[in-house]
């Protein structure tokens, strides 16, 4: 009798577990998201995570494990043998959600994706436990904060920067508008080249105007000429802060952002570039490529600027940042200038050495 009765138990168990397996994820839904998701070394991150239980049958038992990858803590000063992450145990009713709030100390700057959020939903009895893992959409980008803040002196040479710009109409060269006669002074390349053969004259190119202009950073790990004699990676992650801070000021202010640098993301693929457009896509990819670009040099910037400014039209505004700058990239400068670019050179190590004093 005894042998039945536990047969009988050990079976409606087993039922039991079987039915709450099928039933404990149906309706349980997790997001987990960074907010920010791009940060400077220092902000304060939050991880926020989600749970939504939409079925009329609780979860009695629902244990969170989120796993920190290297360069995030959860705490400032966390002990050494500790997780680096977070757990919680909780319970959530039906037809309720829970969201968390997990605090993330970012640390260095790069690129993070979670190595993973788990789930484990068990029964009141914690008999039958299922594990549900959740990933994030977006990683968190983070850039570094510069040591010494931008000089008001310095600032006020932007065009997006302290006063406010005046409001100033562009030609957007990704809209066509017509054409209209040759005047002295327009660009070569401007030049409707068949319509001209046509005319008998030259014509000029005409595109819809616009009110946000262009600006190309172009950034300089190195610390002078050749590049390979003067690498300071402490320079080249305070000109990646300059550069960070002024592009998300310039996005802000509605500026079309583009970005070359004399480092690589990738061996074999050339200098780094970021082409200058107003889109969200290209503003990630301009974040990304902060967060995740090396801070030792792989040419000069002197030979990158000279390919990229050969397509730059008058309207682009090049802020090069630049501890050092050599001849040869002193060179480039001043040829964009004569081409008609507003160059612009901001040294951090210069405005280090002057706050130093």
């Amino acid at each position: 009798m005894v042998v039945l009765l536990w047969a009988s138990a050990i079976a409606a168990i087993s039922i039991a577990s079987t039915l709450w397996a099928r039933m404990a994820l149906r309706g349980v839904s997790v997001e987990v998201a960074f907010e920010p998701s791009r940060a400077f070394v220092g902000e304060d991150v939050t991880l926020r995570v989600r749970i939504a239980n939409e079925k009329r049958l609780p979860l009695p038992i629902v244990r969170l494990l989120v796993r920190y990858p290297f360069g995030l803590l959860p705490d400032a000063d966390p002990d050494p043998t500790a997780l680096r992450g977070h757990r919680r145990r909780l319970s959530i009713a039906g037809r309720t959600e829970v969201e968390l709030r997990l605090p993330v100390v970012v640390t260095t700057r790069g690129e993070y994706w979670l190595e993973g959020v788990d789930v484990v939903v068990s029964d009141p009895f914690d008999l039958a436990p299922v594990r549900h893992e959740a990933t994030t959409d977006r990683p968190l980008l983070v850039m570094p904060e510069p040591r010494v803040g931008i000089p008001l002196r310095i600032a006020r040479r932007l065009p997006f920067g302290s006063p406010a710009p005046a409001a100033q109409l562009f030609e957007d060269r990704e809209h066509f508008a017509g054409v209209r006669d040759y005047e002295p002074g327009d660009p070569m390349h401007h030049v409707h080249w068949r319509l001209s053969a046509h005319a008998g004259k030259l014509q000029t190119k005409r595109y819809e105007p616009t009110r946000s202009a262009e600006v190309l950073f172009a950034l300089d790990v190195a610390n002078g000429e050749p590049f390979w004699h003067a690498v300071d990676p402490d320079t080249a992650e305070e000109s990646i802060g300059w550069t960070s801070y002024l592009a998300r000021q310039a996005i802000h202010a509605g500026w079309r952002t583009g970005l070359v640098a004399n480092t690589h993301l990738r061996r074999g693929r050339g200098p780094l570039r970021v082409r200058t457009s107003d889109s969200a896509g290209n503003e990630a990819a301009l974040f990304a490529a902060l967060a995740r670009m090396p801070n030792q040099p792989t040419s000069d910037l002197g030979p990158v600027l000279r390919e990229v400014g050969r397509r730059l039209v008058r309207r682009t505004t090049v802020i090069v940042v630049s501890p050092r700058p050599g001849p040869a990239l002193s060179h480039e400068m001043e040829v964009l200038r004569r081409r008609g670019c507003d160059v612009i050179h901001l040294s951090p190590l210069e405005a280090f050495r002057r706050a130093a004093s």
